[in-house]
């Protein structure tokens, strides 16, 4: 859980300060929405270069283990982020600038795309089948405690006076990342393996090849996973970056765009560990498509109060859009685990994960801010809650035809691909690599249909 809150932290309150500071300090030469634009432009860089990183990371995950990649992204997060806190702005450098922002945007993407898989399975592969929803709240905790604290930490440093915080106060949240990373650090070099792995690699159950073992034998469970995805990375996005700026865009100030992100990240992290526990009961599909449905009017009612301009309002539109995201957040970041096989979860879990997240978080803002300027600028946001309820619909669809897992066992998940329930298990499927057992009674016992 912490060492997932460094990363969400670090990851961002980049995204954070896209919002409010980045483009006049690196994009001085720009209109403001031109500038926002090209801001937000650099944040879809670290986005795209997710789906990089998971791929590089895969490849260490499934044949080394979670620990290792546990390791590897907390240092690469931790670096880069430093080093944007001492980077200097387009007044100092140039266009140099923004060119080694986008560098250093570049390997937090890298860092990232291997975070998630890897902490989620750290989690759920120690869980009861029953209980994976509940385990994989640690990893919820730690992503919506790791945006808290950067709204924490950004929102105190926005208190300066303007000409200070646009100056040298925005670099104090980067800056202090290296506390966290030397916790971060220290707690990972201590965590143990999962039992799953570890009983995987005894039983010669591993993959030499998990990333195009992956491709060629499960690319229908990869590609259900990347349309499950869309809708809560479109959500995420949305709240995370795109709401702040555009209640900024309304003339509100940035404490009180960063209060309201604040107050919404606080409810989700309620919400998205209860949906998540719930689905354990209710199902993974019942639970994420209720919230796939609710997502457009959610983003279009906080669309309409950010527009009564009022400060009781705009934490109201983020409370709206934190339920948006985090209703969907809790079931599917579980499932995610449960598409794949043991020798190829790494990789497929954080391929899937990565690449839905560059489509819908990476594309989002910039097509947002497009979308809004293309119809005039605020207030005219329907082509945006449009473009949200065109994502939900897709999702909706690969829902559907995604396997119901939330009663299987490790066990019953190893064959190519998950089953449609525990009882309708068939366990003869072909593949490169042999079928792996689960480690405790806990995986090895049957379910009942």
């Amino acid at each position: 859980m912490f060492g997932t809150l460094i990363e969400y932290y670090d990851f961002y309150l980049y995204a954070l300060v896209a919002a409010i500071a980045l483009g006049p300090l690196f994009f001085p030469q720009a209109d403001p929405t031109v500038g926002l634009i090209a801001s937000f432009a650099t944040l879809a860089v670290g986005w795209f270069a997710r789906p990089v990183g998971a791929l590089i990371m895969s490849l260490v995950g499934d044949r080394l283990g979670r620990k290792n990649v546990l390791l590897i992204t907390v240092l690469l997060m931790g670096i880069a982020t430093f080093l944007i806190g001492i980077l200097p702005t387009y007044s100092s450098i140039g266009v140099a600038a923004p060119i080694m922002l986008v560098f250093l945007r570049t390997i937090q993407g890298l860092a990232a795309g291997g975070e998630f898989a890897g902490a989620l399975l750290m989690s759920v592969e120690y869980a009861r089948p029953n209980r994976r929803g509940r385990a994989s709240t640690a990893t919820t905790f730690g992503q919506y405690g790791g945006i808290i604290l950067a709204n924490v930490v950004l929102l105190a440093v926005s208190l300066l006076p303007e000409e200070q915080f646009m100056d040298w106060g925005w670099r104090v949240p980067f800056l202090a990342s290296a506390a966290l990373l030397a916790v971060g650090v220290l707690l990972r070099a201590r965590v143990k393996e999962t039992p799953v792995f570890e009983a995987a690699r005894k039983t010669s159950g591993l993959s030499e090849r998990p990333v195009t073992g992956m491709i060629r034998t499960q690319r229908r469970p990869l590609l259900r996973l990347v349309g499950v995805m869309l809708i809560v990375a479109t959500a995420t996005a949305f709240y995370t970056s795109y709401l702040p700026a555009y209640a900024i865009q309304s003339d509100f100030s940035a404490s009180a765009a960063l209060a309201m992100s604040l107050v919404g990240t606080i409810v989700g992290f309620v919400v998205a560990p209860a949906a998540a526990a719930a689905s354990d009961h209710l199902g993974r599909r019942r639970v994420a498509s209720i919230g796939a449905v609710l997502n457009p009017f959610l983003v279009w009612i906080a669309f309409e109060s950010v527009g009564q301009g009022s400060l009781f309002f705009v934490i109201v539109a983020g409370v709206l859009a934190a339920l948006a995201q985090s209703l969907v957040l809790g079931p599917v970041a579980v499932w995610v685990s449960e598409f794949f096989p043991t020798r190829y979860r790494y990789s497929g879990a954080s391929i899937g994960y990565q690449v839905s997240s560059a489509i819908g978080a990476g594309i989002f803002p910039l097509a947002a801010a497009s979308l809004m300027a293309a119809a005039g600028g605020p207030p005219h946001f329907g082509l945006v809650v449009a473009y949200v309820a065109v994502i939900a619909a897709v999702s909706l669809v690969a829902m559907h035809f995604s396997p119901e897992t939330s009663r299987a066992t490790f066990a019953d998940l190893d064959g190519d691909e998950p089953q449609e329930s525990a009882g309708s298990r068939a366990q003869g499927g072909r593949s490169e690599d042999p079928p792996t057992t689960g480690p405790t009674h806990a995986t090895r016992r049957k379910v009942d249909p």
